[in-house]
């Protein structure tokens, strides 16, 4: 089975001069009312805009016609994005937006420059175009390379503008090899307590579940929590200019754990045979965890949907699938048990089944029934809960929450 994986690459327009730099900005102005003039036709239809705003959009807007398509298309996934992630009440206002070229509109070379060998080149619009010189850190120049090796393909370039710099995200893609069938499920589960866990089930013996394992997330809630405090700090003596430039520090710092901790989930799930990850859906999660004031404000600010994505993406250059379960498949994961079946209240960190007398960690127990949901859609194992197991003078059978291997 092949599936496309993407990665984008960062590099910093250098130095570019006044008349470039206005240019860019014109376009920037006159994209982003294009798209909120998509936006006014409500629609999700690509076809529907095109068929409808396409030629007005050519007269009111001068772009070439490359870029008058991909604002369409941004239209489109805004409203998508929004619609799915909106409260009640939520109203639809576009602060800012990136300027998306596709092959039709971009050129992108190595040369023998001095300052640098990467230029830019983009079409504006039918009489304008600029070249741009590119500087790349280290790890991003060697996925450029990459690339010009033929390792991996140019697919969009986004331009966007952040604190007066102009920036460009390279879009790379490339087809990778997966396995047609899957000899381990890595479920993982997320929470407040703990930020994930991963579980290992094996299809040679589906129901011994094997080594489980925790991430925290300590130093993200550190950082969160700090940041917290200085702003509400910053915020009584009006500093909102300083806040801004926190926010984006902020995000850098939590974005770097949120690596290191995927990374290590990558590598748990490598140890194993043609591992398959699989995670819960998380759309809609935020509208629905309604608690205590400060429990509300801990569980929003930890990024699982973000680490979700740099699994997915990190799994995926590593050959290993990555599929989501709805809740349709994974209702009430940390109260059923995961050996009978059972649905039962849940107090603390520990789960205890009072009809087949397991106990067992309350994250682990959820991430096993999250393996099992899919291990019965793929026949590993019996859609029926096994039957409450008991030892001789009726003491029920445990399992040793607090060991990492099961």
């Amino acid at each position: 089975m092949q599936k496309d994986a993407q990665v984008t690459v960062v590099g910093k327009v250098f130095r570019p001069n006044r008349l470039k730099v206005l240019a860019l900005n014109r376009v920037l102005g006159e994209y982003f009312r294009l798209v909120k003039w998509y936006l006014g036709f409500n629609s999700k239809s690509k076809s529907f805009l095109h068929e409808n705003g396409y030629e007005g959009a050519k007269r009111l807007f001068n772009l070439n016609t490359a870029l008058i398509q991909t604002a369409r298309d941004k239209a489109v996934e805004i409203l998508k994005s929004f619609e799915e992630n909106r409260n009640e009440n939520s109203i639809l206002r576009l602060k800012r937006i990136s300027i998306r070229f596709d092959k039709r509109c971009y050129g992108f070379s190595k040369t023998t420059n001095v300052l640098t060998p990467y230029w830019l080149t983009l079409s504006l619009n039918r009489r304008e175009r600029i070249s741009l010189p590119i500087i790349f850190g280290e790890k991003q120049k060697q996925r450029i390379e990459e690339a010009f090796r033929g390792e991996w393909k140019f697919t969009t370039v986004e331009m966007v503008k952040r604190n007066g710099e102009w920036y460009a995200h390279f879009v790379l893609s490339k087809t990778i090899e997966l396995p047609d069938e899957a000899e381990t499920i890595i479920a993982i589960d997320r929470g407040e307590h703990t930020l994930a866990t991963a579980v290992a089930i094996l299809k040679s013996n589906p129901e011994k579940p094997m080594k489980g394992q925790f991430w925290r997330g300590g130093e993200i809630k550190r950082i969160r929590g700090l940041y917290s405090h200085i702003r509400r700090k910053l915020q009584e003596k009006y500093r909102v200019g300083k806040i801004k430039e926190l926010k984006g520090r902020e995000r850098r710092k939590v974005k770097q754990q949120l690596h290191m901790i995927a990374n290590k989930i990558i590598a748990y799930a490598k140890q194993f045979p043609k591992p398959l990850i699989v995670m819960e859906n998380l759309n809609g999660i935020r509208r629905k965890f309604k608690k205590s004031k400060n429990l509300n404000r801990r569980f929003h600010s930890l990024p699982f949907r973000k680490l979700q994505a740099i699994v997915e993406y990190k799994a995926l250059l590593n050959g290993i699938e990555v599929k989501y379960l709805t809740k349709k498949y994974v209702k009430n994961t940390s109260k059923t048990c995961h050996r009978c079946g059972h649905v039962a209240q849940v107090k603390g960190r520990e789960f205890r089944c009072p009809r087949c007398g397991l106990t067992y960690n309350r994250d682990l127990n959820a991430c096993i029934n999250i393996a099992h949901a899919l291990t019965r859609g793929m026949g590993w194992r019996s859609r029926e809960p096994r039957e409450p197991a008991y030892v001789s003078g009726g003491v029920k059978l445990q399992a040793n929450a607090g060991s990492s291997r099961l």
